[in-house]
């Protein structure tokens, strides 16, 4: 059996409405900060000794796993497929208002095309999807364990979506319904260093959250 506790990141300026940079820079905020390291003391206690720690190649992950690996002295294992969706261009949206970047990004969801990209280096829906289906066979070859991973809010609305269609592959419409995928991840889009435990046995997975988070 392996144990997955997946955590999205810390509050980051982006959350807080500080700054509009591009994904990858986004760092988190001196909330954030503290967010990160009471998730750090929560799982000090639940998870002193994981098998492996994981992060995204964004630095806001590696921000908020800092407290954590500061106090196991353990050292992270990045996995890039682990970043955020990336859906619209920062050379599209740095000089727009707020109102305008919701419109755009309302506008990219309601077009239901999963194989549309807003520039050739943003990401389109089916990416997404094929990424964290990626990571979910990485895990599958991991050996029976503990492992706590550090990674974004619709990164695991797509993990959950995928969990709850009961998703191994191939063709799916359901799957690429952006539109309802949107809804859903709206709904269940977990709060900053909220942390969920993915249980893992014999190909079946279950999920549940074990730590409400705060503040976005």
């Amino acid at each position: 059996m392996k144990k997955f506790y997946l955590i999205r990141h810390a509050q980051s300026e982006s959350n807080a409405g500080h700054a509009i940079r591009p994904n990858h820079k986004i760092a988190i905020t001196k909330l954030g900060q503290n967010q990160a390291t009471d998730v750090a003391d929560w799982l000090i206690t639940h998870v002193p000794t994981p098998d492996k720690v994981f992060v995204s190649s964004y630095i806001r992950t590696h921000q908020t796993a800092q407290p954590y690996l500061d106090r196991t002295g353990m050292t992270p294992v990045q996995i890039d497929d682990l970043r955020e969706f990336n859906y619209l261009d920062y050379e599209h949206i740095k000089d727009l208002t707020l109102p305008q970047i919701v419109k755009m990004a309302d506008d990219y969801w309601a077009n239901n095309d999963k194989t549309h990209t807003d520039s050739p280096t943003t990401d389109n829906f089916a990416n997404l999807a094929e990424r964290v289906k990626a990571v979910r066979d990485a895990f599958d070859a991991l050996p029976d364990g503990t492992y706590v991973v550090f990674t974004h809010g619709m990164w695991l609305g797509m993990l959950m979506w995928q969990l709850m269609l009961g998703y191994h592959g191939g063709e799916c419409p359901r799957l690429f319904n952006m539109i309802k995928f949107r809804e859903f991840e709206l709904a269940v889009r977990p709060k900053n260093c909220e942390v969920y435990l993915m249980i893992s046995d014999d190909g079946h997975s279950t999920i549940s959250k074990v730590r409400a988070g705060g503040d976005d």
